[in-house]
């Protein structure tokens, strides 16, 4: 129950964030890009409309988002006390929090409608800026800072300026993808892509800068330590973050040249043919960042970690090469496995040898698939099958999923999807069989057909967020993350592998091919962290379940 809660507590929240960067985007968008208060022509006005609908739909999804996790949380500290607790939970911070954004964002969908019946109206407008303002304020006290007995109020306005930037550039970009698809449609509306573009270059540029700046100084206040970034759960996600940052910053680069080569009259069809898809892959980062940053929010600051943070060295050790695990032990010695105290250190026990198995052989499943994938590309007839490989990861999953679980264990298949961890892993198995399938139908097809190769970098994307959103037990700190900082690394990778494989769809074929190779890149090196996988050593830990076991078994006797 907790683990599936805080699974979708950080999905949810996740969801929530994109959603209010729609409508703090939105709104800069329509002042500081389309110029809003003014009359506008016919095309300008189209493109209005759009706007305000997703800054309308945000607010809706804030409230949503909100509601939701505050019902989560109600629930699992219920679960936790044993009796509801609601009197005093609906008292905390916290709660009161979310009640006041939710407010603010009814205020914001309320001043949204307003504005669409009079777009002409400054006072309305005005109106719209403020609820906008109000709810950038407010998220100051839904961050670590609100909790800080030292510098509190310096944190709160820094993270608030940090997620201002933050929301000004991901629902900027979302409302140049949704003016990129009207255009596509409406020829008066494509001649307005050159200009926003241009004028958007210029909201992005402070925004980017807004981000960096403050992300970098609230880095330096949690984390402190190369050893706490490297050694903590908050540490492996402002990294992620940091790399997601610079790859959309290297694309925001690319539409930048090209708005400037336009101003220059020189730009040509790269403001059609490449430029629109740099932007798509570019929100698709931003999207993945602003799912981290709601990741991040949930784990403690690095600089509370203490005596719990892994070492760098035990982290390199995670990655180090290693003989992968080809013998397995038997469901019945893992089903039957009690902590032994008396064990070895470093000596694996039945249930760690089951996981590195499985993690080991999977790894070389994908590295078959992707050293498949390449000679596809180099024309051998039957390699262009290789995403059936998918299907067979997923079947090889299912059997090893959880040896307690269908169709191994005891448990039946619906009773066990009420553990997080057993849903998630399921979760994976539909993901992987479903994107074999659609990838392998998408290339045997002649000709191709419409979107169904797009399938394979949207499920990529998908399976990546899960991997960054991927819990475990919230127990055993250490060990539990040197689990998750593989999957932290896989999840980038398959974001990667997503970006990569969308602009080798969309680009001219020399860019296209650059891309693909990237992809494929990532697809290897997401092989390579599964075959080099291994459980950390948790000696300790075991002994003291052990010691608990037979305290157990004797207070029962």
């Amino acid at each position: 129950m907790v683990v599936l809660g805080d699974f979708l507590d950080d999905l949810i929240g996740g969801c929530g964030v994109v959603a209010w960067s729609l409508v703090v985007g939105g709104v800069v968008w329509a002042l500081a890009v389309l110029g809003a208060w003014r009359p506008l022509p016919t095309p300008a006005r189209e493109a209005l409309a759009r706007c305000l609908r997703l800054v309308g739909a945000g607010a809706a999804g804030v409230v949503v988002a909100g509601s939701a996790q505050v019902t989560i949380k109600a629930r699992l500290l219920a679960a936790a006390l044993g009796r509801s607790a609601f009197p005093e939970f609906a008292s905390t911070p916290f709660f009161l929090a979310h009640l006041v954004q939710a407010m603010v964002a009814v205020a914001v969908l309320a001043a949204d409608v307003l504005v669409r019946r009079r777009p002409g109206s400054r006072a309305r407008w005005a109106a719209l800026a403020l609820a906008t303002a109000a709810l950038v304020a407010n998220t100051a006290w839904l961050v670590h800072g609100a909790s800080r007995l030292e510098h509190r109020g310096a944190l709160m306005t820094v993270t608030a300026l940090h997620a201002l930037g933050a929301g000004a550039w991901g629902g900027g970009l979302a409302q140049l993808v949704a003016l990129w698809r009207l255009a596509r449609r409406r020829p008066d509306v494509a001649a307005l892509w050159p200009v926003v573009l241009r004028r958007f270059s210029f909201v992005a540029l402070p925004a980017t800068a807004l981000v960096a700046g403050t992300g970098a100084a609230l880095g330096w206040v949690y984390v402190r330590t190369w050893n706490g970034l490297a050694g903590t759960p908050y540490g492996a996600l402002v990294v992620t973050k940091a790399v997601l940052f610079a790859c959309a910053l290297a694309l925001g680069a690319l539409n930048f040249l090209v708005a400037r080569r336009a101003v220059r009259g020189v730009a040509g069809p790269e403001l059609r043919t490449r430029a629109p898809y740099h932007v798509e892959t570019e929100a698709l980062a931003l999207l993945a960042l602003l799912l981290a940053a709601q990741a991040l929010s949930a784990q403690p600051p690095a600089i509370d970690m203490g005596d719990y943070a892994a070492s760098w060295r035990e982290v390199v050790q995670v990655f180090a090469p290693k003989r992968p695990r080809l013998e397995t032990p038997p469901v019945a010695e893992v089903q039957r496995e009690r902590p032994d105290a008396l064990a070895a250190p470093g000596t694996p026990s039945p249930g760690d040898a089951w996981a590195e198995f499985n993690h080991n052989v999977a790894g070389l499943v994908v590295v078959a698939i992707a050293l498949l994938a390449c000679a596809a590309r180099c024309n051998v007839p039957l390699a262009r099958h290789w995403p059936l490989g998918f299907v067979a990861l997923a079947v090889f999953l299912l059997f090893r999923n959880d040896p307690e679980a269908w169709p191994l264990g005891h448990e039946g298949f619906w009773t066990s999807l009420r553990d997080g961890g057993i849903l998630q892993h399921r979760l994976a198995v539909l993901l992987a069989s479903a994107l074999g399938i659609l990838e392998w139908r998408a290339r045997i097809a002649q000709p191709p057909q419409g979107r169904l190769p797009f399938v394979f970098p949207l499920l990529s994307f998908v399976g990546g967020v899960l991997l960054l959103t991927h819990s475990h037990s919230a127990f055993e700190v250490k060990s539990d993350y040197l689990i998750e900082i593989s999957h932290t690394g896989m999840g980038l990778l398959a974001l990667l592998v997503a970006g990569g494989r969308l602009l080798e769809l969309r680009l001219a074929p020399a860019g296209g091919r650059l891309a693909g190779v990237g992809s494929l890149v990532a697809m290897l090196l997401i092989g390579a962290i599964l075959v080099f996988y291994r459980e950390p050593d948790v000696s300790a830990t075991r002994a003291v379940a052990a010691v608990a076991h037979v305290a157990d078994v004797a207070t029962a006797r």
